[in-house]
């Protein structure tokens, strides 16, 4: 298929799939460029766009998915891996989560010092949940 079938079947635009072939997420098979011709994408380029876009909205990044991607095509993913990346991303995740939440209780303590400046008495905010 043209890649503006692909971009209409995947939804992800012309330039963003030019990228990813760009940056090697995605490699056309060497009989798909002939010369002084379209590109003609196979569907496995749609079903790895698929993927790609399942993992960005689970939050990894390309080069996540890169390593994803590397390790299916090699025979590499089985349930037990997949399920270690996943289980690494959440760790991850728990750990932003844990600087974000001391960010905005330090963020809280500047602006109740600002506010006991403006006014001369300290203005109690809610408090903050601690993460589980």
């Amino acid at each position: 298929m043209l890649i503006g079938q692909l971009s209409r079947k995947t939804g992800f635009s012309r330039d963003t799939i030019r990228f990813y072939e760009k940056i090697g997420l995605i490699v056309l098979p060497k009989k798909s460029t002939p010369k002084n011709t379209y590109k003609d994408y196979p569907d496995e380029i749609a079903h790895q766009l698929e993927i790609i876009r399942k993992y960005k909205d689970l939050g990894f990044t390309l080069e996540e998915i890169r390593e994803i991607l590397v390790r299916r095509s090699m025979k590499l993913l089985d349930l037990t891996k997949m399920l270690q990346i996943i289980d690494t991303k959440i760790t991850g995740i728990d750990e932003q989560i844990d600087q974000l939440h001391e960010l905005k209780m330090r963020l809280n303590r500047e602006q109740q010092m600002l506010l006991h400046k403006k006014t001369g008495h300290t203005i109690f905010m809610p408090e903050l949940k601690v993460a589980a």
